[in-house]
């Protein structure tokens, strides 16, 4: 079954393990997203929290991929907004990297040391590869303080070119466990971010597809506003390769995607 151009107007795209794993574009990747930016409005929106909108344009450009900051939703980016929009110039303690960090301080934020942890409004918290106890501590003790603990979003694990890694989700439940607090998760499959690359897209959602690798984030974020959803056999997708029939379509990898959109 093909999904008929007529109907489709804009693509979410999924970045890690859909266009590519770690620093390797997937074989056809970049070549298709090319082609699709000929035809419809694209958003490329990650979970992954570590680098900023402007290091991702950086990295998709050498893939060969062109793409214009406001095309880029990152999580830490969506958690820094959610953050600014609700508490303008708020205190936040991070927990993660310059990828939330970089993104807050743009939105006028103000990113606090740990040791002053007494002095946070907000707990962002996120993928962190120099995570330590002594994070943990001041984080828990800045939402025990009443600090709003927010979620960039609740992966597990994510796909590298070494295999899985502990993912953001690893540390959340960590402070969530630590606090007995549950986070606002602004990341997919939230509606936040779902109903955010829609306002990016400018379209409604019966005019958008979303596209990724995961069932419980990419597929989960496209029905949290009535989207429809092709799920990639590639990155995490082994994961979930019970629960296919919940997207409405299945391909090998996106390179598939311009002949099955009627664009070849």
């Amino acid at each position: 079954m093909k999904i008929t151009l007529e109907k489709v107007k804009g693509l979410v795209l999924d970045m890690d393990g859909t266009i590519y794993i770690g620093s390797k574009p997937l074989p056809g990747a970049p070549e298709a997203v090319n082609k699709l930016r000929k035809k419809l409005k694209l958003v490329f929106m990650t979970n992954n929290s570590t680098m900023t909108r402007t290091q991702y344009i950086e990295k998709l450009s050498r893939m060969g991929i062109h793409a214009s900051v406001s095309e880029i939703l990152t999580s830490g980016y969506l958690a820094s907004k959610y953050v600014a929009t609700e508490h303008p110039r708020a205190n936040v303690l991070v927990v993660g990297e310059e990828g939330i960090s970089g993104e807050a301080l743009q939105l006028g934020l103000q990113v606090i040391e740990h040791s002053q942890w007494k002095l946070a409004d907000y707990v962002i918290a996120g993928l962190d590869r120099q995570f330590t106890y002594q994070k943990a501590a001041d984080a828990s003790q800045a939402i025990r303080n009443g600090a709003k603990f927010i979620a960039t979003n609740l992966d597990n694990i994510y796909p590298t070119e070494e295999g899985f890694m502990p993912g953001a989700g690893s540390i959340i439940a960590m402070l969530s466990a630590a606090t007995g607090v549950t986070p606002v998760s602004v990341g997919k499959p939230s509606v936040i971010s779902s109903r955010m690359a829609l306002e990016t897209l400018g379209l409604q959602a019966s005019e958008v597809v979303f596209v990724g690798d995961r069932v419980d984030t990419d597929v989960a974020a496209a029905r949290a506003v009535g989207a429809r959803c092709i799920l990639v056999k590639t990155g995490a997708f082994e994961l979930f390769k019970d629960k296919t029939s919940m997207a409405d379509m299945v391909v090998d990898s996106l390179a598939e995607l311009p002949s099955l959109l009627t664009l070849e």
